[in-house]
């Protein structure tokens, strides 16, 4: 059964949104590009095969009319991409960094310009325009995030690492439900925390091929988040099943941190792609789910919660060391990181208590933020992004302090620049939490409605 979801797409500088629909299907039989299997979209102008990961077309141009992929023609050039996509040999990764590792620090080298780790005094000789990192310390080894220079285009595979107080702050959850297993998708400093410490075991699915030289075989997937994708096939998917099988009696948690600029609707969509194999593999009850932690911003909450309403979201601010405004600090954003942790697990096994900046809340059974104040009509703490909200008795919910109830819209609006009768993009309809429409529009709350005159 194909399963549609939809997304306000808005170009930088232009209220009017297009609305952008993603097919969410099976993307086996789909055209390829260099990321792997496309994904079927549909907008006003029609359906068609695009990009899983990159929303510019700068980065990657293909574009396939649905009716065009059945052409022959279509198909043979779309044959080009399997050539196109480059191979790694993991074993042979690991063999070249078991001798490195015999080697003193000070001939240890890695040129960030080839992507390759190699020996000053055997390996080939690299142009003065090269960047090289060296000597390489045993510790390097085992953590390359710590110090490969991050790629940072935020749509398709931006690297912001975690702070050792957040990486820390997921192993304790992990350590509260039991869960000793971890499958790190687009997290090498938590899979490198994991693998340091006894308690834990690891794999990495990361779409940075760069880790391979620095994991053994079975302990690195190249994988695109965005359509499941395993490049290497087979092999990969037996390496994974694999480590399911294995983390059947000691738990195990799929811990993924994807580039803000993605799309919700083809990550969940992995989520349950990856919650059945589990299930399969690990001979699990259809009701069961993996558990999850998924890094993503806090306004992203009404899309998960629409599609995947057993994710919640919580308080936490997840901070990265390589971003300055997603840190609490004083170069930091004035209200914190805007990152949160949507997860399935409970609430009240994030433990926070040895932080002086939140609180534990005795009415919701689990840590906020120290400003996060819990509001009694609402019967929840109601911040969402740092800043103490206030009870509108009017609409009937909590909003920031920057707004203001508005007579003639019939709602609470952002006060600077309102124009009444204009919905702006930062607001969103209080029923349905999407965003074009307000509350007294809302087609959803109209079906309601409708139903029940007919049930009256």
């Amino acid at each position: 059964m194909v399963k549609r979801s939809k997304f306000e797409m808005t170009n930088a500088g232009i209220h009017k949104s297009t609305s952008v629909e993603v097919i969410i299907e099976n993307v086996d039989s789909h055209p390829l590009c260099l990321h792997g299997p496309t994904l079927l979209f549909s907008s006003e102008k029609g359906r068609y095969y695009g990009c899983s990961s990159c929303r510019n077309k700068k980065d990657c141009t293909i574009h396939i009319e649905e009716a065009e992929w059945h052409k022959e023609g279509v198909k043979k050039r779309n044959e080009k991409y399997y050539s196109l996509i480059p191979k790694i040999d993991k074993v042979a990764a690991w063999n070249h960094l078991n001798e490195i590792k015999s080697l003193h620090p000070s001939n240890r080298a890695y040129c960030t310009t080839c992507r390759e780790i190699y020996s000053l005094a055997q390996g080939k000789k690299h142009s003065k325009e090269h960047r090289v990192i060296t000597p390489l310390t045993d510790e390097q080894l085992t953590h390359p995030s710590s110090w490969l220079p991050t790629l940072e285009n935020d749509s398709v595979e931006a690297q912001y690492m975690f702070t050792k107080k957040s990486t820390s702050t997921v192993l304790g959850i992990l350590r509260n439900n039991n869960i000793k297993n971890i499958i790190c998708i687009g997290t090498p400093s938590i899979h490198e925390a994991a693998q340091a410490n006894p308690d834990y075991d690891s794999i990495l699915l990361d779409y940075d091929t760069r880790h391979h030289q620095f994991n053994p075989p079975n302990k690195f997937i190249w994988y695109n988040m965005f359509n499941n994708y395993m490049f290497n096939g087979n092999t990969d998917e037996k390496i994974l099943n694999k480590f399911m099988k294995k983390s059947k009696d000691s738990g195990v948690c799929i811990v993924m941190d994807p580039p803000f600029g993605g799309r919700v609707e083809p990550l969940i969509y992995t989520i349950k792609e990856l919650s059945e194999t589990w299930r399969r593999v690990s001979e699990k009850t259809e009701t069961e789910t993996i558990p999850v932690i998924w890094a993503f911003p806090y306004f992203s909450e009404p899309y998960i919660k629409n599609i995947m309403p057993e994710i919640k979201m919580h308080d936490y601010q997840v901070e990265y060391e390589n971003h300055k405004k997603f840190q609490n600090k004083k170069s930091g954003r004035k209200f914190g990181s805007p990152v949160r942790f949507f997860t399935n697990l409970p609430l009240i096994t994030i433990d926070l208590s040895n932080d002086s900046n939140y609180r534990f809340c005795d009415k919701c059974k689990y840590w906020v933020m120290s400003t996060n104040n819990h509001c009694n009509k609402c019967k929840e703490c109601t911040s969402k992004n740092g800043m103490t909200y206030r009870h509108c008795n009017v609409c009937r919910r909590c909003v920031k302090p920057t707004f203001f109830h508005c007579k003639e819209c019939g709602r609470c609006c952002q006060e600077k620049g309102h124009v009444c009768g204009v919905i702006v993009e930062s607001q969103s309809c209080y029923n349905c939490n999407e965003k074009g429409h307000k509350k007294s529009e809302c087609p959803k709350l109209s079906k309601k409605g409708n139903k029940k005159r007919k049930l009256a």
